[in-house]
């Protein structure tokens, strides 16, 4: 079984990803993936299948289902007359109400007044028009607040492990590579350095890592490191040589190789042309 790790992208002005469906079909194309944000779904119409590791959720019109962070999840059997929309919460906005903030936390599925108040605040953020428009964004990041409150509130549940997959899965290597990749993408990496830290030779590390990823370590590195470089130079002004230098690029022109070969254009472009990756 394939996982992948995908890096939902926050909004300018808050630090959340939402999107829509139908309006953004293709990102509920992916397989199985995971990733740090937290994931919540309310179906307006039709139905879908949420599959999890260990079983699959029918979920239908009126049906919210939340995801913790790094829980390995899909989306299948989406109905054509389906409507929904799926908000991923990063974990730094989170960690400020938390007492200690070294410790991830994990809740429950929504019930009762706390599950209603959070269909109603989904529900009126996906009957904004522009996501993007600043008045909207600063009502946007209050509702979301608002749903943090009621996570905390009644939904907190500090026990949860369920997110790190299943006993019989044997993905938790790969978990712990991907992890301190990300945590350590800006330094210099090498095969020998990410396999010694799971306790593999760099064979068998390689081998394992593509086999349950899709992708060879230093492909994943790369676009991890992209990635973030890319949201530098977008949203945090930085030049180009300024995010290769920051992000564990080698040199300025590796970034912009790496950026064509991956995008078909150069990270200027990309700006300029405000896309999204």
């Amino acid at each position: 079984m394939k996982y992948k790790q995908i890096l939902p992208t926050p909004r300018k002005y808050y630090d959340a990803a939402i999107y829509r469906y139908p309006q953004q079909s293709e990102i509920f194309d992916l397989p199985l993936r995971w990733h740090f944000a937290y994931e919540i779904i309310y179906i307006n119409k039709g139905s879908i299948n949420l599959n999890k590791l260990d079983t699959v959720c029918h979920l239908s019109e009126n049906d919210l289902y939340f995801l913790n962070s790094q829980e390995v999840h899909s989306y299948t059997d989406i109905s054509a007359d389906a409507e929904f929309i799926v908000i991923n919460i990063f974990e730094r906005t989170l960690t400020p109400f938390l007492n200690n903030r070294q410790k991830t936390p994990t809740f429950k599925n929504p019930e009762g007044k706390s599950r209603d108040m959070i269909i109603k605040s989904l529900a009126a953020i996906n009957n904004y028009d522009d996501l993007d428009d600043r008045l909207t964004s600063m009502r946007i990041k209050a509702i979301l607040y608002n749903v943090v409150y009621y996570l905390f509130k009644d939904c907190l549940d500090m026990s949860i492990s369920y997110i790190y997959g299943s006993e019989s899965d044997d993905f938790d290597c790969a978990k712990s590579a991907i992890i301190y990749i990300n945590n350590n993408f800006q330094k210099d990496i090498t095969l020998k350095d990410i396999s010694s830290y799971v306790g593999m030779t760099p064979a068998h590390f390689s081998k394992y890592f593509k086999d349950k990823t899709t992708e060879t370590f230093s492909k994943y590195l790369r676009r991890i490191r992209l990635e973030h470089a890319i949201d530098d130079i977008k949203n945090n002004g930085c030049t180009v040589k300024a995010a290769a230098m920051k992000n564990g690029f080698p040199n300025v022109n590796s970034l912009i190789v790496t950026c064509k070969a991956e995008y078909g254009r150069t990270p200027i472009e990309i700006k300029n042309l405000n896309l999204d990756i």
